[in-house]
């Protein structure tokens, strides 16, 4: 993804990271999986990475989520771009561990008289968190990904979730694509009326932005009421009864589950 230079490249690629149908309709190893077979392997995973405290055997599964990637024809960029903020937003999160957590110095300094030192301990389970957080939210992304919002929706309809929260899902997807044009109209319109020299985001800019949020807000507030007061009058209710169905498993889905399962109960076992 570019760098941002102006508001209006911030909400695109806003837009361009919440946007996941293209990639779940190529063909590939996750895309042709039953989505229910996906998320028991994932969460399985997932799972197994929690009683992991060995920074070696962190670092070795999550090779697994770059295989599955590269599989599925999932340009690791594009899935670099959504999730190494959040581990590295959990690393600084939990700086004050290595501070904190008593074991052999490997560096001080003192403040008067406060001694802060930096322990190995401190620092060998701030690294485990934050690796084990990126195989999470690398897992994670992948089952979206690889899946597509309907096929999501289908999924969650299959598992007996109760229709309102699915169908919250549902609106609130369709309807943020909505809100983000909205956003880039009021973006072209103010551009329209504003000489720029150069396209950057600075401190201006981002007043610019607070006051277009807070108004795009109240439009959206409005304009959610007139859809509901639309769909009410066309006869809008929430099935309770239709329950949508995912494909048959087959084979495929058998020596995936299996793989899964086999390659991370060794590892349980291992530990």
């Amino acid at each position: 993804m570019k760098v941002p230079q102006s508001l209006r490249d911030l909400i695109e690629g806003a837009e361009s990271l919440v946007y996941i149908e293209d990639l779940s309709g190529k063909r590939g190893l996750l895309q042709a999986l039953n989505p229910l077979v996906k998320l028991v392997a994932i969460v399985f995973m997932i799972v197994v990475s929690l009683f992991i405290s060995s920074l070696s055997y962190l670092a070795l599964i999550c090779v697994v989520p770059l295989i599955l990637a590269i599989a599925s024809r999932i340009p690791l960029r594009y899935l670099a771009s959504r999730v190494l903020f959040i581990p590295a937003f959990a690393a600084v999160i939990t700086l004050p561990i290595l501070f904190l957590t008593p074991g052999h110095a490997i560096a001080q300094t003192s403040l008067g008289p406060l001694a802060i030192s930096i322990t190995s301990e401190g620092l060998q389970n701030m690294l485990v968190f934050a690796i084990r957080v990126l195989f999470c939210v690398s897992s994670l992304s992948l089952l979206v990904l690889s899946t597509g919002f309907d096929r999501l929706l289908r999924l969650l309809s299959s598992l007996r979730t109760p229709p309102i929260i699915v169908q919250l899902f549902s609106l609130t997807y369709r309807y943020f694509f909505v809100s983000i044009h909205e956003a880039q109209s009021v973006l072209i319109a103010k551009e329209a009326r504003t000489y720029i020299h150069r396209r950057t985001i600075n401190y201006q800019a981002l007043k610019d932005l607070g006051s277009i949020l807070s108004t795009l807000f109240i439009r959206t507030y409005e304009r959610s009421e007139r859809v509901y007061m639309a769909m009410k009058s066309r006869g809008f209710e929430i099935d309770n009864k239709n329950r949508l169905s995912l494909p048959a498993f087959r084979a495929y889905d058998a020596v995936f589950a299996a793989t899964i399962f086999t390659a991370f109960g060794l590892l349980v076992v291992a530990l």
